[in-house]
């Protein structure tokens, strides 16, 4: 068996492969195609969807069958978090990859850097190179749980996924009040006094609603009205 190094890799023996993680560990698998991202939510592989083509959760590991990966998929991540979802891995002992071949043969096994605040790692990459496929070592870890993870493959997570807890629903704001409800511009121009009223013949409509509203208010405070220049509304 040979033992992996962060950022090392290895040729795979052709058929099936098991890999496997024990310890207070979930494993989860991330199909994805040359572009790094899934097809879909079915290349996410976990404890609420434990199988797809070609990959299928075994108790503390996996079973990957590349051959029989769906079309045009390209590499399997292998990732873990804890068990306990109020964990971290460095709460936790070193989460150790044993990869196997058919038959149960030793293929490799890799130890990542102890973990510290993370929640979750991604171990190993099985991936195609050419005709055949190889692994190589990761230990890139994520602290901000498994829904931050597999958004970043292009997983579209929900409540019904299990991956991470929703947090609650947002309440939307209140509507705004309506708003009051603006006089007519003839009946409001007629509140103004001492002619108010003729902004409405030679300034145009809007600002004789101005004018209008203004005195309306400027009257329920015992205030003269005001008066429109006509000379100020002209344009050369």
């Amino acid at each position: 068996m040979i033992e992996l190094v962060a950022g090392a890799n290895r040729s795979l023996p052709d058929g099936a492969l098991s890999v496997h993680v024990a310890g207070p560990f979930d494993l989860s698998l991330l199909i994805t195609s040359g572009n790094g991202k899934v097809a879909g939510d079915g290349d996410f592989v976990f404890y609420n969807q434990p199988s797809a083509p070609g990959a299928r959760l075994t108790g503390d590991g996996a079973s990957i069958d590349p051959p029989r990966l769906r079309p045009a998929a390209t590499r399997v991540v292998v990732v873990v978090s804890p068990a306990d979802t109020g964990a971290t891995l460095g709460q936790l002992p070193p989460p150790v990859l044993n990869v196997r071949g058919r038959g149960g043969t030793p293929v490799a096994r890799f130890t990542p850097p102890r973990p510290r605040q993370e929640t979750v790692l991604l171990l190993a990459e099985i991936y195609q190179r050419g005709a055949g496929w190889k692994i190589r070592a990761l230990g890139q870890g994520y602290s901000d749980g498994l829904a931050g993870l597999v958004r970043d493959f292009g997983v579209q997570v929900n409540d019904d996924d299990g991956a991470a807890p929703a947090g609650p629903p947002m309440t939307p704001p209140p509507p705004p009040p309506p708003a009051p409800a603006r006089p007519a511009a003839s009946s409001a121009a007629g509140a103004a006094v001492g002619g108010g009223t003729r902004g409405a013949d030679t300034g145009g409509d809007i600002v004789s609603q101005v004018v209008a509203l203004v005195n309306v208010e400027r009257g329920r405070l015992g205030q003269r009205p005001l008066t429109v220049d006509v000379c100020l509304l002209l344009v050369s």
